[in-house]
């Protein structure tokens, strides 16, 4: 096990399985696969925050057609996994099973299940706590796969997270099987200090070379028991030149640096052009999610936003919710704090000096851990169904303090399934019980 330090904090864990040594025959890093943006815009926009998380928006002509059909008679799955195309969504409904639902945990297990000699998988996750996806990685080295680990110091607590390392580490002849890093593996893009429980490695991230067949695969779940009563996804993508961005993102994570192999990335190599649109963080120009909703107008027959964020704490964020509903957007918004729904529902000013009072009926709370944005809208003039997902909340630190990936989906299949994902939340979601408004630190 190498242990090395990153910026400062917490320690964090990537796990990497495959047949043969970490880096044997994995593609170099000595150029951009296909979809790295080659081009970014930053335009300095200013926004109620003062923040210059510019416009980072990656468009790109894509080269491999990952169009999905718009099969919107198929019913979604609300618990468990839908597949069409290039994509498998899964998703996990708490308040229809009992108060507690394994999905999406329970198919991470079925992956590594399905891996042996001659596979590959590549996880980053921030907790570690539940003995099966311990006994399932653990198996599928022993089939012959070989594994690789990258954590956070909370796995270091646990028994289950201190077993799959010792046993991961200890179960093959190679040394440097784990890698833990001292708070997020890759370099701040903020001002010091870090915001409280930031500064961490908080993806839920796997690549999965099995059979020859490349995914990506990014969450909300931590493999931690609590998550079975949270509102969960994951989203999994087949795509040959998406895995490979994807592997020279998680070699930098290995390396704890932004430069991997003699390259060095910049905000713009942080960027994959899709599809799917994808970016990583931390970063200080450009974020999916601020850059999508900012190219978001709502039209007649083109206006549904539904979003589910476990914690919203940022102003520029807001603030373009707020545009879209003045805008006449019909929003639907899922949190997992009362004090967060009072903050997005309150009275605030835009830049313009118009002032937003959200409708309380449309900002719920449930116990979430959810990072969902499903739109169908005019986006860049265009009439577009897109989804936005990942690892990270809103916040100031999954923005520049920790190590996160999100991902722009596009697709009316894709916005129908997140839709009703979200829109199961809402149903059993409840309005706020509590009347403080919290005052929400600023991102530096």
């Amino acid at each position: 096990m190498r242990t090395r330090l990153g910026p400062s904090g917490l320690v964090a864990l990537v796990l990497v399985v495959s047949a043969a040594c970490a880096g044997a025959g994995e593609p170099a890093a000595s150029g951009p696969p296909r979809g790295v943006s080659s081009a970014v815009t930053a335009a300095d926009t200013a926004d109620e925050t003062g923040d210059d998380a510019a416009d980072g928006t990656v468009e790109s002509t894509p080269a491999t057609d990952l169009t999905v059909p718009d099969d919107t008679a198929a019913r979604t799955a609300l618990s468990g996994c839908n597949a069409a195309g290039a994509y498998e969504v899964c998703f996990s409904s708490p308040a229809t099973h009992g108060g507690k639902d394994p999905a999406v945990v329970r198919h991470f297990i079925d992956i590594f299940k399905s891996a042996g000699a001659g596979d590959s998988l590549r996880i980053a996750m921030f907790r570690w706590d539940i003995p099966a996806t311990t006994k399932a990685i653990v198996a599928a080295q022993q089939r012959g796969a070989h594994v690789e680990i990258v954590a956070d110091a909370d796995m270091t607590t646990k028994p289950a997270g201190k077993k799959v390392i010792a046993q991961i580490e200890g179960g093959d002849p190679m040394p440097g099987n784990v890698v833990v890093c001292k708070g997020a593996c890759l370099p701040w893009t903020g001002k010091p200090p870090a915001p409280p429980s930031q500064d961490v490695n908080h993806l839920k991230y796997l690549l999965a070379d099995i059979g020859g067949k490349k995914s990506v695969i990014t969450s909300s779940s931590n493999f931690e028991g609590r998550q079975y009563s949270q509102v969960n996804s994951l989203t999994r993508v087949f795509d040959d030149s998406f895995y490979a961005f994807g592997l020279q993102y998680f070699q930098r994570l290995r390396a704890q640096s932004w430069t991997a192999g003699g390259v060095s990335w910049s905000d713009k190599q942080k960027s994959f052009g899709g599809p799917p649109n994808a970016m990583v963080y931390p970063r200080k120009r450009g974020d999916l999610v601020v850059d999508t909703l900012r190219s978001v107008h709502c039209a007649k027959g083109m206006n549904t936003v539904n979003i589910m964020i476990a914690v919203v704490q940022r102003y520029d964020v807001r603030t373009q919710i707020g545009r879209l509903a003045k805008e006449g957007c019909k929003l639907r918004i899922v949190t997992t704090r009362d004090l967060i729904e009072n903050w997005l529902q309150s009275p605030f000013k835009l830049p313009d000096g118009r002032t937003v009072d959200i409708d309380n009926n449309r900002v719920r709370t449930i116990i979430t851990h959810d990072k969902v944005y499903a739109i169908h809208a005019k986006i860049h003039g265009k009439e577009r169904y897109v989804v936005v997902t990942g690892t990270s909340n809103t916040t100031c630190g999954g923005l520049r303090y920790n190590d996160e990936m999100m991902l722009r989906l596009d697709g009316k299949w894709l916005f129908k399934t997140y839709s009703a994902h979200v829109n199961d939340a809402f149903k059993h979601a409840h309005q706020s019980r509590v009347s403080a408004v919290p005052r929400q630190a600023r991102c530096r």
